[in-house]
């Protein structure tokens, strides 16, 4: 479907990986602090960043006793007697701003973030984003049988108290526009896909990405279409605006928000291109008989899931059909069952 170019390699910056509450000088000026995380990715990496008037820190980690602990720690240590000034949240994922609103009341720190992931973690951090019945009809919408519906949600119920309430104001983070960081100009550059309207911040001068979960080295970030916005075509979103990313230098060094620092940005985005062309075409060989959502998801992921897992898979699956049938390649129908199912056109 794409045709890959030569580029340069994936090579990660160096091989020091810093321990919890440890806070790494990776670049001249940015400290590299990587907080738990008590799932099967286990770590988050969070940015910090020093003015003359105090500081700037990139995401959050999620809201549990053990990250504030180690913020505690820090800050104490730390802060030379300066503010936390400001608080950047990429987007608004647990582990990216479930301690907003408490970094916000405990230390002052005013929040940054774009609209539409200020929107979703406002909502989200007050409550559940849909409730059990609503996603429920999304489920069995795409084949999910009665009887297992409470395990399929079971994640999302988890993760309501992973988030401390997102403060109620914040300056708006824009497509194109730059922010004044420690003496340097950032770009906010928007991504979509993995989440609504993800900020990924670019130094020139520097020739530094913060990249948050748009551009992961190791891993690819979930890409998945939720039960709020059923229809939607996330890979798309995600494989058009990372063509944006393409007009940083190849020499730019990425900092991502899980795994380490690496250079070699348009190798990984090509990679992402590969991936995503390869499962492409596997769920488009799948459908040569109608299969429903949880089907093509069960085919894709034929190992047992945790309740996290589970979640994840089916929204991965059903992005890649709704790709497909946005393409004109697959055609939706739905059966009396009221399960859609879709086959190859």
């Amino acid at each position: 479907m794409t045709t890959l170019t030569e580029t340069k390699p994936v090579e990660y910056l160096n091989d020091h990986i810093p321990e919890p509450g440890e806070v790494y000088e990776v670049l001249p000026g940015i400290y590299w602090i990587r907080m738990p995380l008590p799932f099967q990715l286990n770590h988050i990496n969070l940015w910090l960043m020093e003015e003359d008037d105090g500081w700037v820190l990139v995401d959050t980690g999620i809201n549990d006793d053990r990250t504030k602990e180690i913020w505690r720690d820090i800050f104490g240590r730390l802060l030379n007697g300066k503010s936390l000034k400001r608080l950047i949240c990429t987007h608004a994922h647990p582990d990216h701003i479930g301690l907003g609103g408490w970094l916000h009341n405990e230390y002052g720190a005013e929040l940054a973030i774009t609209r539409e992931e200020w929107t979703f973690g406002r909502i989200v951090s007050r409550g559940p984003m849909a409730t059990k019945e609503f996603y429920h009809q999304y489920l069995s919408q795409i084949g999910v049988p009665e009887d297992e519906l409470d395990n399929y949600s079971r994640h999302l119920e988890s993760a309501e108290h992973l988030y401390e309430e997102v403060p109620a104001r914040y300056e708006r983070l824009r497509d194109g526009h730059s922010i004044n960081i420690g003496g340097h100009s950032w770009q906010v550059i928007i991504g979509l896909g993995h989440s609504t309207e993800h900020a990924c911040l670019y130094c020139e001068e520097l020739n530094v990405l913060i990249a948050g979960d748009q551009v992961l080295p190791k891993i690819s970030p979930i890409i998945m279409v939720h039960s709020h916005e059923p229809m939607a075509n996330p890979l798309k979103d995600f494989l058009d605006s990372n063509e944006k990313l393409r007009h940083l230098p190849s020499s730019v060094t990425v900092l991502p928000s899980h795994n380490a620092p690496f250079t070699g940005l348009h190798a990984r985005l090509d990679q992402f291109v590969e991936h995503h062309d390869e499962r492409l075409e596997t769920v488009l060989d799948m459908c040569a008989e109608p299969l429903s959502g949880l089907e093509v998801s069960q085919k894709l992921f034929p190992q047992e899931l945790d309740h996290a897992g589970m979640f994840f898979a089916t929204g991965e699956a059903v992005s890649h059909i709704r790709y497909l049938e946005y393409e004109g390649k697959l055609r939706r129908t739905e059966h009396p069952d009221g399960i859609d199912r879709f086959q190859r056109v």
